[in-house]
């Protein structure tokens, strides 16, 4: 049986957070049902603890600059909205307590997307393209499996959990993409461009795979940060 006590640590902590004893001999399965069951919270944003509503994830700037054979692109992307992100269902997280790191499995039920403001330039599959406006990428079968590295700090008396690095991986079996005002307007050549990047979704993502993760990973660093920040270790896991 999962072990778990209720804590006093806010609203949400009060009523939602289980906390996981290492000694357990089902203690994955617990930390892997716990973040399960934190998803619609954090889909909504738990202010006792300062943190905003994860569904849409609002991110006021990200930045991809890729210099490839392939592709040569600035794009920049402003008051980006990730939507769909408490469709994620964990498959497995494991928690390691002496080397404080945590491997997670996950996958979307519903396709996760960005939709938000861009200004790109540069060339992509030796066309060259420009723009700035709204644009919409969607992502099919989206699963994302990720190792978190922490260490340990001690604050005020107590030892709180700090992130070192997220690097993660994702997989999709198909991106639907979408950028307004391309070619400064030119509805044809837009158009055009639309419909060739929507041909060619596998080549470009291969391309930028790992600059849009990287750029991603830091922006969801700061999110988590702000959760260890108000809930000390001992609050989360226990032995």
């Amino acid at each position: 049986m999962v072990s778990g006590i209720k804590l006093d640590l806010g609203s949400w902590l009060a009523k939602e957070f289980v906390k996981c004893h290492i000694s357990d001999l089902e203690f994955d399965e617990c930390v892997r049902s716990g973040l399960q069951s934190a998803i619609p919270q954090l889909a909504t944003g738990i202010p006792s603890l300062g943190l905003h509503k994860m569904d849409p994830l609002r991110i006021s700037r990200l930045g991809i600059d890729q210099g490839t054979p392939s592709i040569k692109l600035k794009l920049n992307f402003k008051d980006l909205d990730i939507i769909n992100m408490r469709s994620l269902i964990i498959k497995k997280a494991i928690y390691d307590p002496v080397n404080f790191s945590m491997s997670i499995e996950s996958e979307a039920q519903q396709p996760i997307v960005l939709q938000g403001l861009y200004e790109m330039n540069g060339q992509i599959l030796v066309l060259p393209i420009i723009g700035n406006g709204q644009c919409k990428i969607s992502l099919e079968n989206f699963k994302l499996t990720g190792i978190l590295q922490m260490t340990q700090t001690l604050k005020n008396g107590s030892i709180f959990l700090e992130v070192q690095d997220l690097s993660w991986k994702f997989t999709t079996s198909r991106i639907h993409i979408r950028f307004d005002n391309l070619f400064n307007g030119n509805k044809a050549l837009g158009n055009h461009m639309n419909i060739f990047l929507n041909e060619n979704w596998q080549e470009l993502f291969d391309e930028m795979q790992s600059a849009f993760e990287q750029a991603l990973s830091s922006a969801f660093i700061g999110i988590i940060q702000k959760f260890f920040n108000q809930v000390p270790l001992k609050q989360i896991f226990n032995d």
